[in-house]
């Protein structure tokens, strides 16, 4: 499911991925948990987006995500991600 909403914000002429938050499981941040602009993804795969920082491209699996935002609307919120 997060990988449909994030391919319609990318594809839609009325929406925009670079506008929206995305916020996904990583390990060792603050709460296990990080949020970046939708402009720092580079590309969309079929299990996993990249993004890219600095020079160093990191790959994030879908099911990570926990929840993507468009301004203050929640477009996506995972079940149990609290």
């Amino acid at each position: 499911m997060a990988r449909k909403v994030l391919c319609e914000l990318l594809w839609h002429p009325e929406k925009s991925l670079a506008d929206a938050s995305i916020t996904y499981i990583h390990r060792g941040a603050p709460g296990d948990r990080i949020t970046i602009s939708g402009a720092e993804i580079e590309r969309l795969d079929q299990a996993h987006f990249i993004i890219k920082r600095r020079v160093r491209e990191t790959w994030i699996p879908y099911h990570r995500i926990t929840e993507i935002k468009a301004g203050d609307e929640v477009l996506y919120r995972k079940i149990g991600a609290g």
